[in-house]
């Protein structure tokens, strides 16, 4: 979406403003940054960017994080410690990275400083010297009166100037900052020998009075004291390094060293002040970021980072709405309840960490001696993304259950999908590879990585965006790669910390997508997308394709608005599948029904072999109806008022027959039901994930194809109506193995007696467009691998002009000799179905 915004104000040139400046030019706002004083510098202090500010970053695509990492010392560990130096807790900190899928970075503030002013561009428009006195609207646009004179008008304005906001003042009134009760000391300095080691931080802490180090790289360290005192004081320090020196004298001694060797003149003092959470920030085409909407203590060490995810949400808001309010009001909405966590949670830690009670601090340095003991909860630390507050979709989140059933069988034997799209026209690698670029920045499930403990737990894990590999083939059809497709794996989802240096080589993993593009004469391309059930269903891989091309065609390179991370669908059900009597109700209803379906003594297809679970693999065969007959069989149905897939189920239950040879028993067949309009917010396909589940039909090949249609139909939509499929939904974690290398007992229950023996899902592709760009598009279809879940699934696509049968089979249980026969046996019972004088009346 083109955001209706074209231009910004943007007052304040901190780490807030000048992020905003760059997230705003990126999603194609102009921007003019305006600076009170007389040029654009930082303070010569240091900070730490979390884990959370890292990902925002990553988000724009620019570089950001990678040059923050070059500039600045990747933090490694955490020591507290008492004033003597002995230590109460040590905190590796590659775990929490691991989890939390980007990296802590400590650096100096004027570093920070340069890395964003240069991702804004060598083209952004500076006012210096820009004292804002007020701000006037009209209906259509903001006014800024500076002090000097000059006035500047655009869309929108941003205050994003500090404690002390004058933005802030004109909306909310002239209230002082609240006072921490404590003043710190912050400094950068260098040495010739080192006083932590290579990326380590280490804090002393005392009776209301703390020091801490933290390591930058190249001989620089960054530090910082704090010592409990009145608000008056804080706020006008008299005192020099000679009292520095002597409030530390007894401590440490690395302590008075590194004081003594730091220029007085380079030692700041400052008050510690915040101000109470506001309820609402702006109006109208105006709003606040960072320390103007909520300047905060420094305990956290969340100010730097907070200011970084309203940038970046406030971009993607104005990004992704139709008007500015509304979109200013939504960044509102979403940043307000995570940052008064940070301004009341830094305040009940910094109290904690500056108090003068002797039992308090003797309680809290228990506390972090001891064994439970804990610095920090990892919320902080999570970047949220641009959906609601507190949407389940956040990563890191562990995968739910249907989530991990996919990733579990998919770990045992390979559970792919494939997508196929006909183009026509002149489409190269290059710009292929352009839309899947495109389409990794556009979906964060693109960039994440399973973690688990060897199999417990697994957990979806944000990481660096990688480009999803585009393989190249030149001649040929498209049908002799879906084999390999559905064959070969994806790297590894499991991945161990390097031990030399503590970092994750798995943010360099590939993403469980991959590409092939087959020329198969000139102009003549299929375009294969390959991914697995854990992340996407036929739905999602269709709509990725389409995507990539239009993409391609608008030659995308630039700002992409993230879709939020998929919350888990268990997460997304209607009420009454979520509370403890809606599910144990729904499954006794299961339960009930499966009985019931056991009555008809439902005949299932023998395997040809046995196959240990770990070799399984799918291959696919594949028919097509198309022309005269497709259109004839559209009519018939029609006529009949049945659908096609309906007709389809029939003639699959006949080709089990002519399978099994028993003509008139009843053969189950496990319908995959797509129920992303089922859940209690619909979603549509650009939402990604696995939105189907299974249940059993059990239809008789016995009577007329016709009437065993129309029964099945009726049957599937009471079945449907009855929300069955979703009720099943809730049985898959009592099926749970430990791990994937525990799955034999489920194995032998799904070969025995699971849904998968004889599947079909469909694909209605009738809405995809004709022509994308400059290519004409055809022949949309998708093709299902089954692994350990089962034998067969028969993926029937119905398309605009063809109807397609891609039947996937485990490779070894079934022959290919008896797919063949049974898909020929399907195809051509729907072909009888149609009569000569019906093919002719439509030809």
């Amino acid at each position: 979406m083109n955001s209706p915004v074209k231009s910004a104000i943007v007052v304040g040139a901190g780490i807030g403003g000048l992020t905003a400046a760059a997230a705003l030019r990126r999603a194609g706002i102009e921007v003019v940054l305006c600076e009170r004083g007389p040029e654009l510098r930082a303070a010569g202090f240091g900070l730490s960017l979390q884990s959370n500010a890292l990902n925002a970053l990553r988000t724009l695509d620019l570089g950001i994080d990678e040059q923050l990492l070059r500039v600045g010392g990747r933090a490694l560990s955490a020591s507290y410690r008492r004033p003597d130096g002995s230590v109460m807790r040590r905190v590796e900190v590659a775990p929490a990275e691991a989890l939390l899928g980007a990296p802590a970075v400590v650096l100096a503030r004027p570093d920070l400083h340069d890395v964003l002013l240069a991702a804004c561009g060598a083209d952004l428009r500076v006012e210096s010297g820009a004292e804002v006195l007020r701000f006037t609207e009209t209906s259509d646009l903001v006014q800024v009166e500076l002090a000097d004179g000059r006035t500047l008008r655009a869309d929108v304005l941003i205050g994003a100037d500090g404690i002390n906001s004058a933005i802030r003042r004109q909306l909310h009134g002239d209230e002082p900052p609240r006072p921490g009760e404590f003043v710190c000391w912050l400094a950068l300095a260098r040495f010739d020998r080192s006083f932590v080691e290579v990326g380590e931080s280490v804090q002393y802490w005392g009776t209301g009075t703390r020091f801490g180090i933290s390591d930058l790289g190249d001989g620089r360290i960054y530090w910082w004291g704090t010592q409990t005192t009145t608000a008056e004081l804080a706020s006008n320090w008299p005192y020099g390094k000679d009292d520095l020196l002597a409030r530390f004298a007894e401590w440490a001694p690395p302590l008075t060293e590194i004081i003594s060797g730091t220029p007085e003149s380079d030692i700041l003092a400052l008050p510690a002040q915040d101000r109470p959470a506001l309820s609402e920030w702006g109006r109208g085409r105006v709003t606040l970021l960072g320390d103007a909407a909520h300047p905060m203590l420094p305990s956290l060490g969340q100010g730097a980072n907070a200011a970084i995810e309203d940038a970046v949400v406030l971009a993607h808001a104005l990004s992704t709405h139709d008007d500015a309010e509304t979109a200013l009001r939504v960044y509102e909405r979403r940043r307000i309840p995570r940052t008064t966590m940070f301004v009341d949670e830094s305040r009940k830690l910094g109290e904690l960490e500056q108090t003068v009670d002797p039992d308090r601090v003797a309680a809290r340095d228990r506390y972090m001696s001891g064994d439970t003991g804990h610095t920090r909860s990892l919320e902080p630390m999570t970047w949220p993304g641009f959906d609601e507050p507190g949407s389940p979709g956040v990563l890191p989140r562990p995968l739910s259950p249907l989530e991990r059933w996919h990733w579990t069988v998919d770990q045992v034997a390979p559970l792919h999908l494939v997508s196929r799209v006909r183009v026509q026209g002149n489409l190269t690698a290059d710009a292929v590879r352009s839309g899947l670029a495109a389409l990794v920045r556009r979906h964060p499930v693109l960039h994440v990585l399973v973690r688990s403990d060897e199999g417990r737990d697994p957990w979806f894990v944000p990481a660096a965006p990688q480009p999803i590999p585009l393989r190249e083939v030149t001649s040929g059809d498209w049908t002799a790669e879906i084999d390999a497709e559905l064959r070969v794996r994806f790297d590894p989802a499991e991945h161990a910390l390097d031990p030399a240096t503590g970092h994750d080589p798995a943010s360099t993993a590939a993403p469980l997508l991959r590409a092939t593009l087959i020329t198969s004469a000139p102009g003549v391309h299929d375009l294969l997308l390959t991914s697995t059930y854990t992340i996407a269903d036929a739905v999602t891989m269709v709509s990725f394709a389409r995507q990539v091309l239009e993409f391609a065609a608008a030659e995308t390179i630039g700002w992409v608005p993230e879709i939020p991370a998929p919350a888990p669908p268990e997460a997304l059900l209607p009420r009454e599948f979520q509370d403890p009597d809606g599910k144990r109700a729904a499954l006794g209803r299961v339960r009930e029904a499966a009985e019931r379906d056991q009555e008809r003594n439902p005949l299932r297809l023998s395997t040809d072999a046995e196959v240990p679970p770990e070799q399984r693999t799918s291959r696919a065969v594949r028919r097509v109806l198309d022309g005269p007959e497709y259109r004839a069989l559209l009519a018939a149905c029609k006529e009949r008022a049945v659908l096609p897939q309906s007709v389809v189920a029939a003639a699959l239950a006949r080709a089990a027959a002519a399978d099994t040879g028993v003509p008139h028993a009843h053969y189950p067949i496990g319908v995959s039901v797509q129920f992303r309009r089922h859940l209690a917010e619909p979603l549509d396909d650009t939402r990604t994930g696995a939105y189907q589940s299974m249940i059993a039909v059990p239809t008789q090949a016995g009577p007329p194809l016709w009437e065993v249609a129309s029964g099945f139909e009726t049957e599937y939509d009471v079945r449907v109506e009855e929300r069955r499929h979703l009720a099943g939904l809730l049985g898959i974690g009592y099926l749970m193995p430990e791990t994937p290398a525990h799955a034999d007992r489920i194995i032998e229950q799904l070969d025995a007696r699971g849904p998968g023996n004889l599947c079909m899902t469909v694909l209605d592709t009738g809405d995809f467009p004709a022509r994308i760009g400059q290519w004409e598009v055809s022949g949309i279809e998708s093709v299902s691998g089954m692994s350990i879940s089962g034998l067969v699934m028969l993926t029937v696509g119905i398309g605009a002009d063809e109807l397609s049968l891609n039947l996937g089979y485990v490779e070894g249980l079934l022959s290919a000799d008896r797919a063949n026969a049974l898909l020929d046996a399907l195809a051509g019972t729907v072909r009888e179905a149609v009569s000569a004088t019906e093919i002719s009346a439509v030809h």
